[in-house]
């Protein structure tokens, strides 16, 4: 290779547009010239064509010329399979922004799921795809430029698009929204079309290092240049602005442009892993390769032998070009994994009750961590697309089947006021108080208003694990904080074992910290809770398997102090300058270790959702409750089925009965507990008493229930039901075989009862003159040595 610049020959697979502003930015910015490259555009070829025209021209000019194609990973493998000797290294689009697009009130969606013969417009190169995704419509070909028009017309049903540009250009033309469907979500949950704007080269210039070499400081401008364009999206439309030409696809106006830009960039985000933009995942890659193939059979390929034949030798794939080293990981894995649990969860609840699950999240003020953070719009813009984003909760449920209401109270909000708002939300599979809150607000009181079955944040988690009995209880009912949930899943993804390690957990708040201490506690770690300014904080790191960091202090965990084949987890990151910095040091300091696992901020928005799919449908199905023709019970028939406490009264002023019947509390607070022991079971069977409490001040408190049919005007087996069920609250809320009746245990004296020797009572400086000259004791003699004591004197004290 010459001292002078690389030439690279890039083709496209489309028009030069907001859809490579990346390449577009780095190009105006100079970083192909910094990098030693002389980057030039082919012409535009016919669509499916990109691999052809890349190893043609390899096998002109092997050797004067540096080659890089892009396609979608859907119309690439086919390429490959008929016999294009061409490997993917990276990808500019972490999925693919394919979809159909109609016109608005069409009706597309439920056509297309109720299996309607839709008349679908596509391009060559997507026709067989279409026509398996839905094999009972008419998918005509049809090119780029006659598309869009005969769907105007009405010719077609609905046309392949992809949803960052032509759909956009569709609502300018039509002045309304068009309606969309995506080939990928929740209309098709079987179908995996794999990454987008997928970048690849001939397969015999990969295995030639000074190739690899100009390769990588190509993929490395590209991607700099994307992260431009994510950071200014203004300035990279101005950027494609200024190369793109005249096409019918888009309109020329920056606005246009711009708003096209930040839909690119949101799927550019999903390609990130470790901070690098363009990796491509090899699971997910296998994945998608799998299910593409299956539609190859006629060629005599399908599932993942196939996968593995495609490319030359090697496999499909070259995965070692671009990214970070082996071992080096980030948790996106995991969340779509968790993501996938949540989606089949939710269809199941909306199966179930016929609704999707529920989340209403509370926020106070807008120093939370959440959408209306000052900082919230910004951190989206730059590290996450919106439908996998702690900041984009409702877009990400939507994504997935689950409903998200964020609420947000002014910070002038009372404590009284907040408690009213949480408990506001009963139908809700889950709630969640977003921290932290303004210091006007009883964030205690606050906490323990959300009932645990709602709490899907893991707000109880530690006070609950840290019970007589809680662990067992936290098992069966309890959910963990998110992320720390997050961080169990992600070790378990990556097979690491607990049992007999040695932990060091840095941080010790109550979300983080020190739940997450006792959980790996229970999975048989030996953990090691520290802070910051712990002292020997390096030292106690070095002696440790496993470290995990969350301490939200950039660049705290030095490398040194990471011994080989450790494994370290990141939790704790800070915004800085639009960087996300880590705890952790860079990852090229950090290959000694076995595993280093850089983010696992992805997995708490998943966690959290599924936390709520998880509630949903394990929720009892809401009963019908008595109805005008439910049949009636005589006043005997009704007390024959009661409890003797239960007697007869008038329910109205039209003389309707109700049945009736008045518990006793010591306390005012049981009373209250009562009442909600006795609404929640009410809920589950759609009847509800009406309730008075009375509190009688030193002699306790009383409720009185009454029960009666609404429906029917009259006594029926649904009053007998609730009477039982209120006896039953009452029964376990009173306690039995105890001595006070109440639940609490009599006090046994004997059990603290001690023996003290009288030797080892010391006597006051009163007794002076005793027992001789030189003071009245001897405190040497006899008992323990100086520096061992115990708790006696403080409790006496």
């Amino acid at each position: 290779m010459s001292h002078g610049a690389r030439r690279l020959a890039l083709q496209l697979d489309y028009f030069m547009s907001a859809q490579f502003a990346g390449v577009a930015l780095a190009s105006r910015n100079g970083l192909y010239r910094k990098a030693g490259i002389d980057l030039k555009l082919l012409p535009t070829c016919p669509p499916g064509h990109e691999a052809k025209v890349v190893s043609l021209a390899y096998q002109r000019d092997p050797t004067d010329c540096t080659y890089v194609g892009c396609m979608e990973q859907n119309t690439l493998l086919p390429a490959m399979l008929s016999g294009r000797k061409v490997t993917p290294v990276a990808a500019m689009f972490g999925r693919s922004p394919l979809c159909l697009a109609g016109l608005p009130g069409a009706g597309i969606h439920g056509r297309a799921v109720a299996q309607e013969a839709l008349r679908v417009g596509a391009h060559a190169d997507t026709v067989e795809l279409l026509q398996r995704i839905m094999p009972h419509a008419l998918v005509l070909e049809l090119d780029r430029a006659q598309k869009l028009d005969m769907l105007k017309s009405g010719q077609v049903d609905a046309v392949q698009v992809y949803d960052v540009m032509e759909t956009l250009k569709l609502a300018h033309d039509l002045e309304s929204d068009p309606e969309v469907l995506h080939l990928v979500g929740n209309a098709f949950p079987e179908v995996v079309l794999g990454y987008a704007q997928v970048l690849f080269a001939p397969s015999q210039a990969l295995g030639d290092p000074a190739e690899r070499q100009v390769l990588r400081a190509f993929l490395k401008a590209t991607f700099d240049g994307w992260g431009q364009a994510i950071r200014d999206p203004a300035g990279a439309a101005q950027a494609v602005l200024e190369v793109q030409g005249e096409s019918d696809h888009w309109v020329g106006s920056k606005d246009f442009v711009e708003e096209s830009v930040k839909r690119c960039c949101d799927y550019v985000k999903l390609t990130r892993k470790c901070g690098t933009l363009g990796v491509i995942d090899q699971q997910r890659w296998a994945k998608a390769s799998r299910w593409l193939l299956d539609s190859s059979s006629s060629n005599g390929c399908s599932g993942s032998e196939g996968a593995g034949s495609i490319g030359g030798a090697g496999g499909a794939l070259d995965s070692t070009l671009w990214g970070p080293a082996e071992g080096q990981v980030d948790a996106h894995p995991v969340s779509r994994s968790i993501h996938a649990e949540t989606a089949e969860l939710a269809k199941q609840a909306v199966a179930k009750h016929g609704r999707s699950p529920k989340l209403v999240v509370v926020t106070v003020g807008e120093t939370s961590l959440g959408h209306n953070h000052p900082e919230g719009p910004r951190r989206l813009q730059l590290f996450a697309h919106e439908s996998c984003s702690w900041f984009s909760k409702s877009r990400t449920g939507a994504s997935l089947g689950v409903h998200v209401e964020e609420i947000v109270l002014p910070k002038e909000c009372s404590t009284q006021q907040l408690i009213s708002e949480l408990r506001r939300h009963r139908d809700a599979d889950g709630l969640q108080l977003m921290w932290p809150m303004p210091s006007s607000i009883d964030a205690k009181a606050a906490y323990e208003a959300i009932p645990w079955r709602q709490d899907v944040d893991g707000a109880h988690f530690l006070g609950r694990a840290l019970a007589p009995g809680g662990s067992r209880a936290l098992t069966d009912a309890l959910h963990a904080p998110v992320t720390c949930e997050g961080v169990l899943r992600v070790l378990d993804d990556y097979k690491v074992s607990l049992e007999g390690s040695r932990a060091v957990i840095v941080g010790r708040s109550w979300l983080v910290g020190q739940p997450l201490a006792h959980l790996l506690g229970s999975r048989g770690a030996t953990c090691t809770l520290v802070h910051s300014s712990s002292k020997d904080l390096g030292r106690l790191c070095l002696e440790a398997d496993l470290i995990v960091s969350a301490a939200g202090h950039p660049r705290l965990l030095s490398s040194e102090w990471v011994k080989p084949g450790a494994v370290v987890v990141n939790v704790g990151t800070s915004f800085c300058e639009d960087s996300m910095v880590p705890d952790i040091a860079p990852l090229e300091h950090l290959k000694h270790a076995r595993l280093v696992v850089r983010t696992v901020g992805p997995t708490s928005v998943a966690v959290l959702l599924r936390n709520v799919a998880q509630n949903a449908l394990s929720r009892d199905v809401q009963a019908i409750g008595a109805t005008s023709d439910t049949p009636s019970l005589s006043p005997e028939e009704a007390l024959a089925r009661v409890h003797s406490g239960w007697f007869l009264a008038r329910a109205n002023d039209k003389g309707n009965l109700s049945l009736q019947r008045t518990f006793y509390f010591p306390t005012y607070p049981e009373a209250v507990d009562f009442v909600a022991a006795a609404s929640e079971e009410a809920e589950k069977l759609n009847h509800h008493p009406n309730i008075q409490l009375t509190h009688h001040c030193k002699s306790g408190a009383t409720v009185t229930a009454s029960v009666s049919t609404y429906a029917t005007a009259a006594l029926s087996h649904y009053d007998c039901d609730l009477a039982s069920k209120l006896d039953r609250i009452y029964l376990v809320s009173s306690g039995s075989g105890t001595k006070h009746g109440r639940g609490t245990p009599e006090t046994v004296m004997s059990e603290f009862k001690y023996e003290l020797p009288d030797q080892a009572i010391a006597r006051s400086e009163g007794a002076g003159s005793i027992g001789g000259v030189g003071g009245a004791l001897d405190s040497t003699l006899w008992g323990p040595a100086e520096g061992q004591v115990d708790a006696h004197p403080v409790s006496r004290s």
